[in-house]
């Protein structure tokens, strides 16, 4: 009988060990599963608040960069639109313009939001704040792919933005009194060859090649009146312009003097090397330009309105004033 009391009472403390364990190990469970069900929540509220300011960052930074007070409104006005769009809550305090390369070039956007836990309440935790912060610097093009093959000398003073230059002279000295330009054909490829093929080939597709700032291109000699018409189609040959008839306000947009490019698949726009002629025979790339091409003037000139936007994936460098291609990146 005492055998068997004694046997009972072992049962009952195992059972009471075992209610212990299964208490601990559950303390446990849910430990874990707050870890991975809270943490993960987190961390994707993080990421898409990170999101969010990357966007708002970009979109106030091309407005950059600029001392004009309803530009900089504007810049920060567009970063809490673009945070709102995506759900973000980004307030005019959460904005910082600076200066990096150049005035007001740089702008950084931060958020925060509150993030409710579900399992963790139970140990204690109610939930944790995600917050996010990104740089982004206004910059010019280092480089750019599909240059058409004519060479725009560098102005002193910065291109005019709305005016229209001549990009190409005609024959005869012809430009329908435009703005000037610098008016050779280049070698944009560095085929090595004075082609009127090629350079015609190159005025229809670009340049096949990453064309960067301070690379030394040969000039194409002779005017090429003729295969300056063929190449942009103006004579009703199979060239860049074939077919199109789009105006400057079917492909951009002027706000103020501000512009948006509504379609940058038109063969009007043309991104142009701003070049320097250190001898008749070389050209050096100082930046690029960004010109809607308005027409094939006379005797094979041909006609572009300079435009002041951001290139979308351009090739990033330090700013220059008064190019008006302008490229974007994340610094932080």
């Amino acid at each position: 009988m005492n055998r068997l009391r004694r046997a009972w009472r072992r049962l009952a403390d195992e059972r009471g060990a075992v209610l212990v364990l299964s208490v601990l190990m559950l303390s446990g469970l849910i430990g874990m599963t707050s870890l991975t069900v809270d943490t993960g929540h987190f961390f994707v509220e993080r990421r898409h608040i990170q999101n969010a300011v990357d966007a708002a960052a970009l979109a106030a930074a091309a407005y950059l960069p600029t001392d004009d007070p309803a530009r900089l409104a504007a810049a920060v006005d567009e970063a809490i639109s673009y945070g709102a769009q995506n759900g973000v809550v980004i307030a005019p305090g959460d904005i910082t313009i600076s200066t990096t390369s150049a005035a007001n070039d740089t702008v950084e956007v931060t958020a925060a939001r509150a993030v409710a836990f579900a399992f963790a309440r139970v140990l204690g935790v109610d939930g944790g704040t995600a917050s996010a912060d990104a740089q982004a610097q206004i910059g010019s093009l280092a480089g750019a792919a599909g240059v058409l093959p004519l060479g725009v000398e560098y102005p002193t003073d910065g291109l005019v933005f709305g005016e229209t230059y001549c990009l190409k002279l005609g024959s005869g000295g012809s430009c329908a009194g435009a703005q000037h330009g610098n008016f050779n054909a280049l070698d944009i490829d560095h085929t090595g060859s004075d082609s009127a093929a090629v350079y015609r080939s190159k005025l229809t597709t670009g340049s096949l090649t990453t064309v960067h700032v301070n690379d030394h291109i040969d000039v194409v000699h002779g005017n090429m009146a003729g295969p300056t018409a063929q190449g942009l189609g103006c004579d009703d040959d199979d060239g860049r312009l074939t077919g199109n008839t789009q105006s400057f306000s079917d492909v951009v947009e002027q706000i103020g003097n501000s512009y948006r490019v509504l379609d940058w698949t038109s063969p009007r726009l043309a991104v142009l090397p701003l070049v320097t002629y250190p001898s008749a025979d070389e050209a050096i790339v100082g930046g690029f330009g960004l010109f809607f091409i308005e027409d094939c003037g006379e005797q094979g000139s041909v006609l572009g309105r300079a435009i002041d936007t951001v290139i979308p994936g351009a090739s990033w460098g330090p700013y220059r004033a008064g190019e008006g291609t302008r490229a974007l990146k994340v610094t932080r």
